[in-house]
């Protein structure tokens, strides 16, 4: 018997205008309803580049090898679609619904999926074939055979569960996404942003993760058998139950030892405390970004504009510690004790404050020296805060955009035109804490009650 031939031809797809793609859109939203006249949408080997398919219900629809390139899909719902091979490369797909979907071997280079849910997504990889006119099979997909997400924008997406084996996911931005319990061994995650991800339980045996960036992921129990991570930045990412047994990490940047001796530390204390105090003239200010202090006695110290920002404090004493101003951007501080500490105008986006105890603590607005009625507010943007406590805490006018507050303990706090837009407040204890000046758009887990207190 004769092998079958397979060629690679000039392959041309048909273009849809707007009102023919309009023209099966609607029919196949009579399919869905069970409507008479309806019929499933098939849009295989189909052009409909540029073209708008917003905010359609599309799901079970079929794209096998269709070419949707800059095409407009903003918060369509394409839930369990055939997406096959698809060219899908520059579209606008933001807030989509792509769960349970066939992306094998799709083109998505510099998609922008941000906020979209791709839960059980299959994104492994997958090549097209068709039959020509004399039956021969011919080669149509125009990538490689892998899911490419190269250049892709999947901030904050929803990726858990999805199979993505062998994805090439190059300088890929995945800031604040879930990728929990993902399959990601082989992928090719070269310079991907991950900062603040999710990749808890994810295989990523044999993946490339060269120069990728992780500040603040969550790779717990992650499995990283023969893992590159040849100038991957893990400066505070939470690494509980990962066994690097199997993967060097030598080459990977992670924060350093801090190895001067208590009373060297005493000294660079005590030449800080001159540098505040002499606003500059005098001593040094203390610099310890990407240092380990974690279980450090810190108690009062004075470390106002200290750079502290990608050091790992976890469990520190930091009570009563004077932090005014101070810089913990991307800090690693679960369970350290941040009782009734000043920080006020500290920088602290992004830091993760699990378990964390900040009760009494002082996270308002500072005054600036030498101007009239201006003032350096707290900044707390996109920072974790499970199960804190902050009882009592003075959080007047910090900026709490998209921190994370589950589970945290905000009773008695004070929240004067506090903003949590886009925080997550869920099972947040809010007793007598008068939210009625806080901006509240886009926060979760919280409601106004008529008197406008917090309920």
């Amino acid at each position: 018997m004769s092998e079958t031939k397979i060629t690679k031809p000039e392959f041309t797809r048909k273009k849809l205008t707007q009102d023919e793609l309009d023209a099966i859109m609607d029919s196949h939203a009579k399919f869905l309803d069970n409507v008479e006249g309806g019929r499933r949408a098939i849009l295989k080997l189909l052009d409909m580049s540029y073209l708008d398919l917003s905010n359609r219900n599309l799901s079970t629809a079929d794209f096998t090898g269709a070419n949707l390139k800059g095409a407009h899909l903003l918060g369509a719902n394409l839930d369990s679609a055939i997406l096959y091979a698809a060219d899908l490369s520059e579209a606008k797909m933001q807030r989509s619904i792509l769960n349970r979907c066939d992306l094998r071997g799709a083109c998505m280079r510099k998609t922008n999926l941000s906020a979209a849910s791709l839960t059980e997504a299959d994104l492994r990889a997958g090549i097209l074939y068709n039959r020509d006119k004399n039956g021969d099979l011919t080669l149509v997909s125009t990538d490689n055979e892998d899911t490419i997400l190269s250049g892709a924008k999947l901030k904050d997406a929803d990726l858990s569960g999805a199979r993505m084996g062998d994805a090439v996911v190059i300088e890929t931005d995945l800031t604040d996404a879930n990728l929990s319990d993902v399959n990601l061994s082989r992928a090719d995650l070269t310079a991907a942003t991950l900062v603040g991800a999710n990749l808890e339980g994810c295989d990523l045996s044999d993946a490339n993760l060269s120069d990728a960036v992780l500040h603040g992921a969550i790779l717990t129990n992650a499995w990283l058998d023969r893992t590159n991570l040849t100038g991957a930045d893990l400066v505070c990412a939470i690494l509980d139950g990962v066994d690097f047994s199997k993967t060097d990490i030598s080459r990977a940047s992670i924060p350093r030892e801090f190895r001067a001796s208590d009373s060297e530390l005493a000294g660079i204390l005590d030449d800080h405390h001159d540098w505040v105090i002499s606003k500059g003239k005098d001593g040094k200010r203390a610099e310890f970004p990407r240092y380990d202090l974690s279980d450090k006695d810190l108690m009062t110290v004075n470390l106002s504009m200290a750079d502290l920002s990608y050091s790992r404090l976890r469990g520190v004493n930091l009570s009563r510690a004077h932090l005014i101003m101070a810089d913990l951007q991307h800090a690693d501080l679960r369970g350290a004790d941040l009782s009734y500490a000043d920080l006020r105008g500290a920088r602290l986006s992004r830091a993760n404050l699990s378990s964390a105890n900040l009760t009494g603590a002082k996270i308002g607005p500072v005054p600036l020296h030498g101007t009239i009625g201006q003032q350096w507010t707290a900044n707390l943007d996109s920072a974790r805060l499970h199960d804190a406590n902050l009882t009592g805490a003075d959080l007047t006018e910090a900026s709490c955009i998209g921190a994370h507050f589950i589970g945290a303990n905000l009773s008695d706090c004070i929240c004067e035109k506090t903003n949590f837009s886009d925080a997550d407040l869920e099972d947040a204890n809010l007793k007598d804490t008068d939210m009625s000046t806080a901006e509240l758009q886009g926060a979760n887990g919280v409601r106004i009650t008529k008197n406008n207190s917090s309920a």
